[in-house]
């Protein structure tokens, strides 16, 4: 009987995983009495914790759950030592950092899918996978690098949500409820009284799409509010309409897109005064032509996941204007990509950024991954079907999801 018990202990610690944030048993990345509470309802045997829970609570790792846990979370909490180090914001200002342990998981799998399925992929430039704020991989193909500044295309188009968001943050313009005749008050149109920036922000304007790349840009706001328009409440993918955004910004705040990115963006990224097309008034194209490299694009997805905070405490961007933007507010009619928001995608987890030929970033706020990749433009609806598949139902569920 003694052998047994010795087995079993034995087999108990063996399998008894080492916690990731010490004391965090709800998960919440924040240490508190609530934590406590679980942890006593564990040892009274009330509630049973499990898993990630079970080895968080384990305070002191000494493979059991007691009263010396508590005391060892009480004094996290005394000592102020309350946050997760996941949960910490990383200053998006300074180049990415390097996971240097990758045995957290399964690194193999990983390795074997990028080696065996991304890499044929013939049209594919780079991909990067950033998880918990650190790259844990990063490969370049088909002439590309690091330093490669590439078009984004309509990855732009959330960059542009974003830059909608900070302005109303700052009181320089409505919300988003508001009709379009609020924010551009020098253009008669009955229509501009019916619209809103919701509207206008989730594809549902019913405007046309009339005009082509880039002319969209080089026409003056009153032929972008004059344009033919059918009904709200659809959705109806559209540059020409998408790019009025960026005349509200111009209007609202007396400050192109780029020079407003400049101000209260850009610098918190890391990215220094990029080439953004530009045309009437010099109003940067609100749908597309933003140039970046891949490891500065993908900052925006990590600065969502931070919950809009570029650095410790540094928020620029409202957690409201986030969950407003990636919320399902319009359904596409599109498979794999159901529904729409502020200019992002919500596909079957997180949400995107879509850029025409493969320009992603993947953002999944749940497993705390953003994958980003860059693609050639003459990549054909195959290739990028295949491409996102293999980001959100092989790479993805490496990770766990918390």
């Amino acid at each position: 009987m003694k052998k047994f018990y010795y087995i079993l202990s034995v087999f108990f610690i063996l399998n008894f995983s080492y916690a990731e944030c010490q004391g965090d048993t709800n998960l919440d990345d924040i240490i508190n009495v609530q934590d406590i509470i679980l942890i006593v309802n564990h040892i009274l045997l009330i509630e049973s914790l499990q898993g990630e829970s079970l080895n968080n609570a384990d305070a002191n790792n000494d493979g059991g759950i007691n009263v010396i846990d508590i005391v060892a979370v009480t004094n996290l909490i005394i000592n102020n030592l309350n946050q997760c180090e996941n949960s910490i914001p990383i200053d998006l200002s300074l180049e990415w950092e390097f996971e240097e342990d990758l045995s957290y998981f399964n690194y193999e799998e990983l390795q074997n899918i990028i080696n065996n399925q991304i890499e044929e992929l013939n049209y594919l430039k780079g991909i990067v996978i950033i998880h918990n704020g650190k790259i844990i991989s990063e490969e370049y193909y088909n002439g590309s690098s690091i330093s490669e500044i590439y078009n984004i295309w309509s990855v732009t188009k959330s960059y542009t949500s974003t830059l909608i968001g900070q302005a109303i943050d700052q009181e320089f313009i409505f919300n988003s409820d508001y009709t379009l005749n609020n924010f551009l008050p020098n253009y008669i149109n009955d229509y501009l009284e019916t619209v809103t920036l919701h509207d206008l922000l989730s594809m549902s304007s019913g405007y046309f799409d009339y005009y082509g790349y880039p002319t969209w840009v080089n026409v003056s706001t009153s032929e972008l509010v004059s344009m033919p328009y059918s009904g709200l409440n659809y959705f109806n993918y559209n540059n020409s309409a998408c790019h009025l955004n960026s005349h509200i910004i111009y209007e609202g705040t007396g400050m192109t897109p780029m020079q407003f990115a400049n101000a209260n963006l850009f610098p918190y990224l890391g990215i220094t005064n990029p080439y953004w097309l530009d045309g009437y008034n010099n109003i940067n194209d609100g749908s597309a032509s933003l140039y970046l490299r891949l490891r500065d694009m993908i900052k925006l997805g990590q600065l969502f996941i931070q919950d809009g905070y570029a650095s410790e405490n540094n928020q620029i961007i409202s957690s409201d204007w986030i969950e407003k933007a990636t919320s399902e507010i319009i359904p596409t009619g599109i498979a794999g990509l159901d529904n729409y928001g502020y200019l992002w995608w919500i596909p079957q987890e997180g949400y995107l950024a879509y850029g025409f030929g493969g320009q992603f970033i993947a953002v999944i706020p749940e497993r705390n991954l953003v994958i980003g990749t860059h693609s050639d433009i003459y990549s054909n609806q195959l290739y990028q079907t295949t491409l996102l598949n293999i980001i959100y139902n092989q790479i993805a569920p490496i990770f766990e999801n918390n």
